[in-house]
């Protein structure tokens, strides 16, 4: 197992290639991962419609090069990801423009992905089984994973793994909401994801992080850096400390070392390329949501405190623009438009914050009871 590291502070196309031709080395080489003839795909995060300068997907320069990278190896490249919201042309189309993912266009042998049509993966996981997937897997012999690291009001933190949830198609994702309001059933959904779709290659866009109220209206953070590797969880864990998150905080992370996935290492015995020291912040703001991580209670008080501590949306209706888009990927339909403004019905919130998530405007926020602020301080 091994991390590449390597420090490259800013977006310059040419600096960016460089740094990715150095974390092809340090991990084994180009050839490692793309063969001759082989079609990529690369899976960003591309959440919303956002721009590449508000650090919410992965920035167009990493994607273009390493796109460029496959197609002089012999490769070509398919860029694909399943936003929130519908799974539609449209959508897709808006996405690929505002994060300009259409800036590889310009590189022969790449596509945008286009295909919208499902398809179902027998799989034996801990909690999925025939997990419905989207169909431009079948398009492509091999997935490099290329996600953005940012803070998340539920899952706590989307690296690698989290980043695998944009391959379920479009509003499915809701229903695994409701299915799993629970963030450690969630999370082991996310980790059977993963091992079920299985890319070669996890790269982390770490230059410019999101922290704060991640995934889409937390704060642009320089990071500086470049991570990679093999292994999902090691990278998100590695990832992790950086940032000042413990292992037990991150629900991916510690489910993954409940089953055997990964185990707790000395960054150092593993990771290669450059120095990792001075890298850590310590004052990275961390989303503000509990990650509900309650072990070890009696079933009748957890009852009791689920609700005491679950932290609830909360809208601004000064900046909200009455678009709807809240209502529409509520997983629970406890989002209704009123006088073209949302009013949320917390009897039915789950507190998956998808609302929040997918807000164009950035007029959600996560409230957190003073006595969750308490224990999960």
């Amino acid at each position: 197992m091994k991390i590449s590291v390597v420090k490259q502070d800013n977006y310059n196309y040419s600096e960016i290639k460089d740094a990715l031709l150095n974390t092809f080395r340090n991990l084994g080489g180009v050839d490692k991962f793309i063969g001759e003839g082989d079609r990529i795909l690369l899976k960003p995060n591309l959440l919303m419609k956002k721009t590449p300068e508000e650090s919410t997907t992965t920035h167009p320069s990493i994607i273009k090069a390493l796109s460029e990278i496959i197609v002089e190896n012999g490769g070509s490249v398919l860029i694909g990801d399943s936003p929130g919201g519908p799974f539609i042309k449209p959508m897709l189309s808006t996405i690929y423009k505002s994060t300009e993912m259409d800036s590889s266009l310009s590189i022969e042998g790449v596509e945008l992905n286009y295909n919208l049509n499902s398809y179902t993966k027998n799989f034996k996981g801990k909690i999925l089984n025939d997990i419905l997937l989207v169909d431009m897997i079948n398009d492509v012999d091999k997935i490099i994973n290329v996600s953005k690291l940012k803070t998340h009001g539920f899952a706590v933190f989307t690296g690698a793994v989290k980043n695998l949830f944009g391959l379920v198609p479009g509003t499915k994702k809701a229903e695994y909401h409701v299915k799993m309001p629970d963030i450690n059933d969630f999370a082991n959904s996310l980790i059977d994801i993963c091992e079920c779709t299985k890319p070669v290659l996890h790269v982390m866009d770490g230059i410019y992080a999101m922290e704060g109220a991640g995934p889409s209206s937390g704060t642009s953070r320089h990071l500086g850096l470049i991570l990679a590797s093999e292994d999902p969880h090691a990278l998100d864990y590695t990832a992790c400390h950086v940032i000042g998150l413990k292992t037990d905080e991150v629900p991916t992370l510690r489910k993954a070392i409940e089953r055997g996935l990964l185990k707790e290492f000395d960054l150092n015995e593993y990771l290669v390329g450059d120095e990792i020291e001075g890298t850590f912040v310590k004052d990275f703001k961390k989303a503000p949501a509990n990650s509900g991580n309650l072990r070890n209670i009696p079933k009748p008080i957890m009852n009791f405190l689920v609700d005491k501590l679950k932290s609830k949306p909360i809208f601004d209706h000064d900046i909200c623009i009455g678009c709807g888009d809240c209502a529409r990927s509520c997983p629970p339909v406890a989002i209704e438009m009123i006088d073209n403004k949302p009013i949320v019905d917390y009897e039915k919130c789950i507190s998956c914050f998808c609302c929040q998530e997918l807000c164009p405007v950035s007029a959600v926020s996560i409230k957190k009871p003073l006595l969750a602020k308490l224990i999960f301080k």
